[in-house]
């Protein structure tokens, strides 16, 4: 007994320290808040089937303590404000502190207070033996076990705090919901891998801690406090891009009039011209709304065997002012070499009555194997960016992740070849880091940006890598949209611009089609 009144001393220690300016640390006073010891049930029993679930899940924990999964557990321990909102930071898009975000940082503290509060009626009520004391094992991170020893295992106060924090976040930034509530949710995960808490004690303090977040919500106090909090966080945050692909119709625009023995692949939009490109660097220009085709079919300057040409990009810089069209990139994108060279991006002037010469090179050098197969070029012609964008091994490859890295957009007047490296980026990341939603082995084809999106089109069109479309939010880092198109199109996606507010799309067998955006 001396050592849960001393416990709860230091428990409540911590709370009054929260406290600023004479302040409460809290919205909710122990009268107001939901007692989870009035509305939960007992823990299960161990002769209960609900037990073996907690034991198999117990088990399961134990396995994962060794992978990175069990070092991200070990992080999670730490249920520190601070360690909290740290670990939040990749999901929510910012890391909230004191210095930075003031009002946001006060919201927090005092909501994971007031789910600690939640919770702590039925902890000393029920009392439930903590599964490591129960096992006599150790934990995870055994750094805490003589700490918790003697508190309740039931519900899990670490857990209700990732909850109700995953919660308010999840309303400050509704567009990053899935990664705030998916990162919550680990924090629960993370107590079952270190052995600290059984799989019910985790769900008991999720159920908790929403009724907690549902309860400040009729105060007053907290409404306000939250409404500070969202407008200190809009310096700090961009908008969310209006591009919404999710309603918009599949219509057939035109057959594509190239050469009948290659492959179709990349495909750019300059104003109301497209310029449709084939395997080894064949081009042909098409005139838009109406898909006339103006010239014959002719050869890039990096025409070769072995240039895929998979993604076309125009540019914003001219190589004379006179010239029609800006510069356009092309994407060699191919298993093997060119001049011992490869995923090499190729700078082309392009010439309207049906001729192109290759002006420049750009090659990316790339010791430390950040792609795998096969490195892809696109412009941000409204950043003046470089795109690079693929695996990090294939698409086949368990592990594989997909990365984009970002460069200024090299200028003519830098030589007709320009390397570049990873310490030159503006930036790089992987997708999964951000949005684990992103699938990890999907075959991608082209993409283009718009809107601050990167518009990417998928699959082969077959039932085993079907079509589908995925757009990457580029300021917020974040999954905005997936279009599935199976069923719809059974064709080989290859890349994709837009032209009128409408995304168009070069297919290998049906042309291109466009996903028209009702207004």
């Amino acid at each position: 007994m001396k050592k849960l009144i001393f416990l709860f001393l230091v428990s409540w220690s911590f709370i009054m320290a929260q406290a600023q300016n004479n302040a409460p640390a809290f919205f909710l006073t122990l009268r107001q808040v939901p007692d989870a010891s009035y509305y939960l049930p007992a823990p299960p029993d161990t002769s209960s089937i609900a037990y073996l679930n907690d034991f198999h899940r117990y088990q399961w924990g134990r396995s994962q303590r060794a992978t990175k999964r069990g070092r991200q557990a070990d992080f999670d321990t730490f249920w520190q404000i601070d360690s909290i909102l740290k670990g939040f930071a990749p999901a929510f898009g910012l890391h909230i502190t004191r210095e930075n975000t003031p009002e946001t940082y006060a919201l927090m503290c005092k909501v994971c207070v007031d789910a600690e509060l939640g919770v702590s009626g039925a902890k000393k009520h029920y009392l439930r033996t903590r599964p490591y004391v129960q096992y006599h094992e150790h934990t995870g991170y055994p750094q805490q076990e003589e700490e918790l020893k003697y508190t309740g295992s039931y519900p899990s106060g670490h857990s209700a705090r990732g909850w109700a924090t995953a919660l308010v976040l999840s309303e400050l930034r509704p567009e990053r919901q899935d990664q705030i509530l998916n990162r919550g949710y680990q924090y629960g995960e993370s107590r079952v891998i270190e052995g600290y808490h059984y799989q019910s004690d985790v769900d008991a303090a999720r159920f908790a801690a929403s009724a907690v977040v549902a309860r400040l919500h009729a105060d007053r106090t907290f409404l306000g406090q939250i409404e500070r909090a969202k407008k200190e966080l809009a310096n700090f945050l961009p908008g969310v891009p209006n591009l919404d692909l999710g309603e918009a119709r599949l219509v057939d625009v035109a057959s594509l009039q190239g050469d009948s023995l290659q492959a179709y692949q990349g495909m750019s939009i300059y104003k109301d011209y497209l310029v449709s490109l084939q395997n080894k660097g064949l081009a042909t220009i098409y005139q838009l709304p109406g898909m006339k085709k103006l010239r014959g079919t002719f050869r890039l300057g990096c025409y070769n065997d072995k240039n895929h040409a998979n993604v076309a990009s125009f540019g914003v810089e001219k190589f004379d002012k006179h010239d029609v069209f800006p510069l356009l990139y092309v994407s060699q994108a191919y298993k093997a070499p060119i001049n011992g060279l490869k995923d090499v991006c190729y700078v082309e002037r392009l010439n309207l009555k049906g001729s192109s010469e290759l002006v420049q090179r750009i090659i990316f050098d790339d010791p430390g194997h950040l792609f795998g197969y096969a490195l892809q070029w696109t412009v941000d012609r409204k950043n003046q960016l470089l795109v690079g964008f693929g695996n990090t091994l294939s698409n086949k490859a368990p592990d594989n992740r997909f990365r984009v890295i970002f460069f200024h957009l090299p200028k003519i007047n830098q030589g007709k070849e320009v390397y570049l490296r990873a310490t030159d980026a503006v930036d790089n990341y992987l997708l999964q880091d951000f949005d684990g939603r992103y699938p990890a082995q999907v075959v991608g084809q082209g993409a283009c940006v718009y809107d601050d999106c990167l518009v990417m089109p998928t699959g082969f069109g077959r039932r085993q890598a079907p079509s589908v479309l995925y757009v990457w939010d580029l300021k917020n880092k974040s999954l905005l949209d997936v279009v599935d198109l199976s069923g719809e199109l059974d064709y080989e996606m290859e890349d994709v611009d837009f032209y009128g507010g409408n995304a168009y799309i070069q297919t290998n067998g049906h042309g291109v089609v466009m996903l028209k955006i009702d207004k």
